[in-house]
């Protein structure tokens, strides 16, 4: 029969107070008020219909996960941060299952257990698996019994009744009931294994239960824990069996300590995981499956962080004031607009148009570059990395390369004599002196490269004018040709934080760029190295970038919404530049849904950046030089957005960032702040700008109302958004 599992997840945070009115729970300095039975309520009610099959009184047998993709991502957004150590996995013990995520079918895992290891597969991160490694369907079934451990499923033929009709290829024995019983855990996975015998076992120790995980020496005694006595005879029970073996208890222990919160933040009772709790669990598992991503996990954690990137879009195209190398396509006549002058002046004709497009670097000359100038105006925007076209589609490297002659450095081109020819290097060297990150733009597609576009064919589209497939030597050379521009940009021109590659079609299996190979390469000369293959998925795309819009909510991965302060990439003269009050409106929208906004301004043909555009620029920097701490290094917060606020955590503190519109101030008497983060009675409430605190009461039990004096609502701050902030009870977070 089909059941939605629901009613016994929460987020601990629903009923946060202090610890003087807290009912004790065995540790005297918890935040949270438990109920004296059953749990904190749900603040995320499973969502996902799941199947479950027959069974004994007692115990629960259903398929896996009960949430949602989007409803993990709205819970992994929210939840606060928290470093932790990657487990380590050689793949002993896993060789099959590793293969079928790797080449491609389906992984069905079974996780066994008690209520904590429902409480890890309730995490969904069976998802975060299917999404790391595509080719494969990954699937899972759950039976679990509270308080229960192996030496209850070993008798009566448990195994061969419940677990082996399901074939799993993959089970889970995990849990804090086993009792430091190994022999009857060395039981079950014999008697799994004599039904299916192909399949693998993974062991893990435990998590959560009632040690508190500040006090590590307390933790390694702890029945089930990984650190102590149990995780060592668990780990040599899984050598002996041929088992994979993972120590959940440390890494989980890890990550809560260095939240800076109290323990019961990621509890729904006394014992059990909450939702965040569920998510530390599964981030876990995740990493363990896909340790060479998890180990860039904190690279991605430093780019979360920067929250505003620059961007760049210039090349010969400039002159014209076009739209960057798209006008050559055939088929994309949205590019060459009746109101474009150079597609006018040249009677509409595309081969014409082609061709004087093709001649534009024999006139480049933008003398009044000043990079040191961009950065500096990117810096007092507020700015933190540079995102720079090093080759657009249509081929021209602002860069040198032995590779072509069609770069700035060439000497048809005037600019070549210039001392500051070499305009990539340039560019990095003076935003890597201002301590940006560094990101190069590379688009994988070339069309002046014959190939690619082969000259004695006809183009009519974005892709290549042959068939790769028909012709493995001609596109080999086009590899060959790209993995040279390449390591030209990782070799040459000092560190390297992004590698942003453009082109989405150029991807198997008609354009196989070999991108394995490509990434291989760039790292060995940049370990650090992102890499977002923009638009393909998989690995290599280690975030997403919505191009010109804002997702509707938090996403269930890391994003970059990158968008035009005018209305092209590339220059346009008397272009269209938003208003400060949007930039900053756009800009806490995104960071409040947990992405990052990279701004792309279009410099002149002279090099210079368009006045209208540093005016604009200038006014965001000044609004966050005030108002910055709200967004930068931040993470989500539930509601996210709600009418015209946005909400946003670090370290403990909350800030409910109320958007002003045209027509305010002055400000409403009182706001109202649905959250359920709710100041414990008697904190302070204050808002940045403003000296002494604001007045403020519980309306109910997820809203606040501040009182705004009057000087506050006539004459606030900022007029175009002002920061609301207290502290989260249970955090360390001191005052701003």
């Amino acid at each position: 029969m089909k059941m939605a599992l629901r009613g016994v997840s929460c987020l601990v945070a629903a009923v946060l107070t202090d610890a003087s009115v807290w009912a004790g729970s065995g540790w005297s300095d918890s935040p949270v008020r438990f109920p004296e039975s059953g749990a904190l309520p749900v603040m995320y009610p499973l969502d996902s219909t799941t199947e479950s099959f027959p069974c004994e009184p007692g115990c629960a047998l259903f398929t896996s996960p009960g949430r949602s993709r989007a409803q993990v991502a709205r819970i992994q957004a929210e939840m606060p941060r928290g470093r932790w150590t990657t487990p380590s996995n050689d793949g002993r013990g896993l060789e099959r299952t590793r293969r079928i995520l790797t080449e491609g079918g389906t992984l069905h895992v079974f996780a066994l257990g008690d209520s904590i290891v429902n409480d890890m597969m309730r995490s969904g991160w069976l998802h975060g698996l299917a999404e790391a490694w595509p080719k494969a369907r990954v699937r899972g079934t759950v039976l679990v019994r509270g308080s229960t451990g192996c030496w209850y499923y070993r008798e009566d033929e448990r195994v061969a009744r419940y677990i082996v009709p399901h074939r799993p290829d993959l089970l889970l024995i995990g849990g804090i009931s086993q009792r430091g019983d190994a022999e009857s855990v060395r039981a079950v996975i014999r008697q799994f294994r004599a039904g299916c015998p192909e399949a693998e076992v993974l062991l893990l120790t435990g998590a959560f239960g009632d040690v508190d995980p500040r006090d590590e020496e307390a933790l390694a005694r702890a029945p089930d824990s990984g650190t102590g006595t149990w995780g060592a005879t668990l780990r040599r029970l899984a050598d002996e069996e041929h088992c994979a073996f993972l120590d959940l208890t440390s890494p989980w222990g890890e990550y809560i300590r260095s939240s800076g919160l109290h323990p019961h933040r990621f509890y729904r009772d006394r014992v059990h995981a909450n939702e965040f709790g569920e998510q530390i669990l599964g981030r876990i598992l995740v990493a363990f499956f896909t340790p060479d991503d998890a180990a860039f996990a904190p690279r991605l954690e430093w780019f979360q962080d920067l929250k505003l990137g620059f961007m760049l879009h210039w090349g010969p195209y400039s002159q014209w004031g076009c739209i960057e190398s798209w006008p050559l396509v055939p088929a994309d006549t949205w590019a060459r607009p009746d109101d474009l002058p150079a597609w006018v002046e040249r009677g509409r004709d595309l081969e014409r148009f082609r061709r004087d497009y093709q001649a534009l670097p024999t006139t480049f000359n933008p003398v009044r570059l000043d990079p040191d100038r961009w950065a500096e105006e990117a810096s007092a925007a507020g700015m933190r990395y540079v995102v720079f076209t090093t080759k657009h589609h249509d081929g021209f490297c602002m860069f040198d390369t032995r590779t072509t002659t069609n770069r700035i450095t060439a000497s048809h081109v005037p600019f070549h004599a210039h001392p500051r020819s070499n305009v990539v290097l340039e560019v990095f060297r003076a935003f890597r002196d201002r301590g940006f990150g560094i990101g190069a733009y590379f688009s994988k597609a070339d069309w002046s490269h014959p190939a690619y576009w082969d000259p004695e064919r006809t183009i009519t589209d974005r892709n290549p004018n042959y068939d790769p497939l028909a012709e493995p030597e001609r596109w080999a050379r086009f590899v060959a040709f790209t993995h040279a521009q390449v390591e030209d940009l990782m070799t040459g021109y000092g560190p390297v934080d992004i590698l942003w590659l453009d082109g989405g079609q150029v991807r198997p299996p008609q354009q196989d760029i070999r991108m394995d190979d490509l990434v291989a390469m760039a790292r060995r000369h940049q370990p650090q190295l992102i890499v977002c293959d923009r638009t393909v998925g998989g690995r290599h795309e280690q975030y997403r970038t919505p191009e010109q819009e804002i997702p509707d909510g938090p996403r269930p991965f890391v994003w970059e919404t990158c968008m035009t302060l005018g209305t092209q990439w590339s220059f346009k003269p008397n272009d269209h530049y938003k208003s400060v009050r949007e930039l900053v409106h756009i800009l806490v929208d995104i960071v409040a849904k947990g992405g990052n906004l990279l701004l792309n301004v279009g410099p002149q043909p002279d090099g210079e950046l368009p006045a209208q555009a540093v005016e604009r620029m200038r006014g965001l920097g000044r609004w966050l030089s005030a108002h910055g701490e709200a967004l930068y290094g931040t993470r989500p917060l539930a509601p996210f957005r709600d009418g015209p606020f946005a909400f946003t955590t670090r370290g403990g503190r909350i800030h409910a960032i109320r958007l002003l519109a045209e027509n305010e101030p002055p400000l409403p008497a009182t706001l109202t702040i649905r959250t359920r983060y709710r100041p414990v009675e008697g904190a302070a409430v204050r808002m940045m700008g403003v000296t002494a605190p604001l007045s403020w009461r519980t309306e109910s039990d997820d809203t606040i109302t501040v009182e705004l004096p009057e000087p506050v609502r006539t004459a606030p701050p900022d007029s175009l958004a002002v920061v609301i902030y207290w502290h989260e009870p249970g955090s360390t977070g001191g005052p701003l």
